[in-house]
């Protein structure tokens, strides 16, 4: 399905930011540090990410993970006095920037069309912590909502995961890693703009292509995947590179790609393999569109049909058992 191009004058700005963009491992760690740090919820940029919608609570909460470390885990839940569906969300920033704060007006939309709860966490980031840390802190994430659903108000008979970009790689991990604990509450997985596979791949035929990609370039993902795995790492692995897992068994799809993307062909390829593994796929292109443009819907004519399908999928998948 083909929606809305890019407004000329959105495009010449991505364009221009992409310009003063350089890769991860350029980043000083001050600059890290200010990458990862909460969008301010006023304007200008209010008029770019929007607004946490109104109707939904966001509570932070510190849970210890396996090895001592504690996590802040974000839960965004709207009014409602029954148990709502939980979804599982993991942000996205190639596994070394981004807060779980820039996500709020996107996550809180979410909650309340969708009427589900939305749990997601600030799992650490390389170059700091290597794989597969962000995997593993996703994991613990998972447990603790689970564990702690009665408490959150959700439901763990109707669960989905979801995210974007790199956060799109730990969601689908972890559908594989549910299926694998014999999970039976797991029912959809919306994958926007993933990463599924981290391999270390050719990427000629993008090379020359820098300037047709804003916000993220094929040299910025050469750059992230090198922090994330460093030298050890086995790029193969599943936890890392769900690409190459058991896709049998798993929950119905969506799959969310955007046109001017160069992750875009990792997105319809492992569409593609879910398919053929016999999982229940819809799978959108969005037309003109950047890497990341759901989280800029004041720029990006196409993040609103793009978010529309997202929760229609999400209310057909998560409330099927009410029907």
């Amino acid at each position: 399905m083909d929606d809305q191009t890019w407004l000329p004058v959105g495009t010449r700005i991505l364009d221009f930011l992409t310009r003063f963009s350089v890769t991860a491992d350029e980043m000083t760690a001050d600059r890290l540090s200010r990458m990862r740090s909460a969008v301010p919820m006023r304007p200008p940029y209010t008029w770019v990410v929007g607004t946490p919608h109104r109707g939904v609570r966001s509570e932070d909460h510190r849970i210890t993970v396996r090895d001592g470390h504690e996590l802040t885990v974000r839960v965004h839940r709207p009014a409602s006095a029954e148990r709502l569906p939980l979804l599982l969300h993991f942000h996205g920033g190639g596994f070394v920037i981004g807060h779980v704060g820039i996500y709020d007006p996107y996550l809180t939309r979410i909650a309340a069309a969708a009427r589900a709860v939305v749990v997601t966490v600030a799992y650490r980031m390389a170059p700091e912590y290597r794989a597969p840390q962000a995997a593993l802190d996703c994991r613990d994430a998972c447990t603790w909502a689970l564990d702690h659903a009665e408490e959150i108000g959700a439901r763990t008979d109707a669960v989905g995961v979801t995210g974007d970009s790199a956060g799109g790689n730990l969601a689908a991990g972890i559908a594989q890693h549910l299926r694998d604990e014999a999970f039976v509450g797991l029912r959809h997985q919306a994958l926007v703009y993933p990463a599924p596979d981290l391999t270390e791949r050719e990427l000629d035929d993008l090379q020359t292509l820098d300037q047709r990609y804003p916000i993220l370039t094929p040299a910025m993902l050469r750059s992230f995947r090198g922090l994330y795995l460093g030298d050890d790492a086995d790029d193969r692995d599943p936890v890392l590179s769900p690409a190459h897992g058991d896709l049998t068994g798993l929950p119905p799809a969506l799959v969310q790609t955007a046109q001017l993307d160069p992750l875009r062909p990792d997105g319809a390829a492992y569409a593609d393999a879910l398919r053929a593994a016999g999982v229940e796929v819809r799978q959108t292109n969005y037309r003109g569109a950047p890497h990341g443009f759901l989280n800029f819907p004041g720029l990006a004519p196409a993040a609103e049909p793009a978010l529309q399908e997202l929760v229609g999928e999400l209310r057909h998948h998560l409330h099927e058992a009410d029907r």
